[in-house]
């Protein structure tokens, strides 16, 4: 889509492609820092594709085709609907909302080896998801922010650790302004960060809403 005129052109068919590079639902999309490639989660195949701005080529980085959790490289990697995807500021990995796995993953955009950042089987019951869909990092590459879809929560998660706080929402169904657990969301899925990093807005999906979050305080 042309931003200034609103023109719209089809970059990629999967109707005309082969089939290796047909699409089924994709969802989460990021752009590479040099604007040659897009990144997009391909939630119904179950994989992680690349696609090159100039020609609309599509190759697969990671995942293999079915449903699964695995991490690996390449088609040994599984996932099961991943939804929201997030590139670093230098271009060399992906983070990506695997939500039916209720995981956030890692993929090496050079290799693609798939590790596993956060595991929800494994976090205390505070730092679970619950179906995490949109994604954004922070400009620093520290943080990632997380739309916790199940949970009615906005999420942190630190780059080093894995570690998860919440930054806003109470995990209860409801539409209310406030700070930090004050605040309430229902089903938030989409979700992008400010330049300067101080402000998430959310796509507060079943509020029918856009809601703005100042990371430092929840507000």
């Amino acid at each position: 889509v042309e931003v200034a005129t609103g023109e719209v052109t089809t970059l990629v068919d999967s109707l005309d492609a082969d089939e290796a590079a047909q699409f089924d639902g994709p969802a989460g999309i990021a752009i590479s820092p040099d604007g040659s490639a897009l990144f997009v989660a391909d939630f119904g195949n179950y994989k992680i594709r690349r696609v090159e701005v100039a020609t609309g080529a599509v190759t697969t980085i990671a995942g293999s085709g079915e449903v699964g959790d695995a991490d690996g490289v390449g088609n040994a990697a599984e996932f099961t609907e991943p939804v929201g995807l997030a590139i670093s500021a230098d271009g060399s990995a992906l983070f990506v909302a695997d939500s039916c796995n209720h995981k956030i993953r890692r993929v090496e955009v050079a290799t693609g080896e798939v590790t596993t950042l956060v595991d929800s089987l494994d976090a205390d019951e505070a730092a679970q998801f619950d179906g995490p869909a949109g994604i954004a990092i922070s400009p620093d590459g520290s943080a990632l922010f997380v739309a916790d879809f199940g949970n009615y929560k906005i999420r942190r998660v630190e780059v080093a650790t894995g570690a998860v706080t919440t930054i806003a929402g109470s995990g209860e169904v409801g539409d209310a302004d406030g700070v930090g657990n004050a605040a309430e969301f229902t089903e938030p899925v989409g979700l992008a960060i400010s330049a300067d990093g101080s402000a998430l807005f959310v796509a507060d999906s079943c509020n029918h809403k856009i809601r703005r979050v100042e990371v430092a305080t929840g507000e």
